[in-house]
């Protein structure tokens, strides 16, 4: 038996072994990263439906009154697939509530505007949902939007904290728990 063959043979298989564990995790870590990304773009679509479905379910009213998350689900203007134990889920398993502010309290009579929050975001679903960049039909829709965590940051339409958010005020307003609020035009 020789033993520079049985070395020669056990190094080449920890070679080999060591290369498939480094091409196993580089899967893993772009597997992970890719669904973050598709996840995040299918929670902005989520916020288009919903924005569209509450628009057309007011679009003969007078406002928006009455206005909340239970109605909304009650009232079918949440879709099947984001309702989950009487909830409103996001593709980030993360809650939705909708009505006229941050807890989604009802909206009152007179008020032709409406807020749609996401909950618990973290550092990067946030940074990349503040961001979203709405086509023109739809940015002219939103009133404002506010990052909530330690503070709380309003963004409008006037000169300071203006709408469309950029990337680095994004990762500025952001930190590790957030809520967002889109406070959108009926």
């Amino acid at each position: 038996m020789n033993w520079n063959m049985i070395y020669y043979h056990l190094k080449n298989k920890k070679l080999y072994l060591g290369v498939l564990a480094i091409v196993a995790l580089c899967a893993v870590l772009f597997f992970c990263f890719s669904s973050s990304d598709s996840n995040v773009y299918a929670a902005q679509k989520q916020l288009l439906t919903l924005t569209d479905n509450i628009r057309n379910a007011y679009r003969n009213k007078p406002d928006a009154w009455g206005l909340n998350t239970f109605s909304a689900i009650k009232n079918n203007i949440v879709p099947q697939n984001m309702l989950k134990d009487g909830q409103i889920i996001n593709a980030l398993a993360k809650e939705i509530l909708i009505g006229a502010d941050v807890n989604g309290n009802t909206v009152m009579p007179g008020s032709r505007n409406f807020a749609i929050i996401y909950k618990n975001l973290n550092y990067d679903e946030c940074v990349a949902l503040a961001q979203f960049d709405f086509d023109e039909k739809n940015l002219l829709g939103v009133a404002s939007v506010s990052i909530i965590n330690k503070n709380t940051y309003l963004f409008d339409w006037t000169e300071n904290n203006s709408l469309p958010l950029s990337k680095d005020i994004c990762q500025k307003s952001c930190s590790e728990k957030n809520d967002i609020i889109w406070y959108m035009y009926l």
